[in-house]
């Protein structure tokens, strides 16, 4: 895809996002009526995106076995790097744990997925699809470490739409089975209100958080920078040396760039109720990134990964 039509795609999703934000300032989406339909979106049309990507792309075993693996790897290499990042960049010792959570786990779901389809099409959503299972297995596990340090962990957790969808779409990958006509047809369309309903509701949430508080925090800039630049440049650089295809060394840059994920605040809410950071992080790096994914895709392009 030429820069100029990525650029044209990330200009309609913020359009988008801007249309929710508009929304919600005028009233129409309150906060409550925003978590419906937060959770309408990731129970219906998330899942039927994944699944629907899936078949789309006709399935091809080898293809989802390796995007697996490369997930697995994506995942073990970013907790690394966010461990050896607050440590190399000065960060207090109390403040490390969450650093780590903040960096590791990106906007998957509500950003990655319209930004990878806009790329790489179903086949690229079909292989962001792995990532997705990994990525909800790790925030129940991993994350909840992170900020609680007790090692319990709740499976029950383990069992959501995300985890699910994905655990499908890897069946009708690894199988090449395929459904009904009219069931495919009819996953397709509740999938395609997916990108626009995630986008509105991330520019609702913007409408209905602090903002001038989440970038009144120094600590957030670090973060920022960490996580929307230093960490994607790093997997760019990786691209040019590991031997993968140019669509899953891509999907590791856009996961790598994206901000920092809604579920990072929710586990916050847990475990750390009085701590705002993981909230403001959110927004802080969700407004930045409108900036920066134009600017890495470019450079995506320039390397050709694009």
């Amino acid at each position: 895809m030429a820069v100029s039509g990525i650029i044209f795609q990330m200009i309609t999703l913020f359009i988008m996002m801007f249309a929710g934000y508009v929304s919600a300032r005028a009233g129409l989406i309150s906060p409550s009526f925003r978590r419906g339909l937060s959770s309408l979106v990731l129970s219906t049309a998330f899942p039927c995106c994944i699944v629907s990507s899936v078949l789309q792309s006709g399935g091809a075993p080898g293809s989802m076995l390796v995007a697996l693996g490369v997930s697995v790897a994506f995942f073990a290499l970013m907790i690394a790097l966010a461990a050896v990042l607050v440590r190399i960049v000065p960060t207090p010792k109390e403040e490390r744990n969450l650093d780590q959570l903040l960096l590791v786990f990106t906007n998957l779901a509500f950003m990655g997925i319209p930004i990878i389809q806009a790329l790489y099409g179903v086949e690229g959503v079909a292989m962001l699809s792995m990532f997705l299972l990994v990525f909800n297995f790790l925030v129940f596990t991993y994350g909840v470490m992170l900020l609680d340090g007790s090692g319990d962990i709740n499976l029950r957790q383990l069992v959501n739409p995300g985890v699910v969808s994905a655990l499908i779409a890897l069946f009708f990958g690894l199988t090449g089975w395929r459904l009904p006509d009219p069931v495919e047809s009819a996953l397709a369309s509740i999938g395609s209100i997916n990108t626009p309903m995630a986008m509105m509701i991330i520019g609702a949430s913007l409408a209905h958080s602090d903002i001038r508080a989440a970038f009144s925090k120094p600590r957030l800039y670090r973060v920022a920078l960490l996580r929307l630049i230093v960490m994607p440049l790093i997997f760019i650089a990786l691209s040019l040396v590991v031997p993968i295809s140019r669509m899953l060394a891509g999907i590791c840059v856009i996961v790598a760039a994206m901000p920092i994920a809604g579920n990072c605040s929710m586990l916050s809410d847990i475990y750390t109720p009085e701590d705002m950071t993981s909230s403001h992080a959110v927004i802080v790096t969700t407004l930045f990134s409108g900036v920066t994914l134009p600017l890495l895709v470019m450079v995506m392009s320039l390397v050709g990964l694009g």
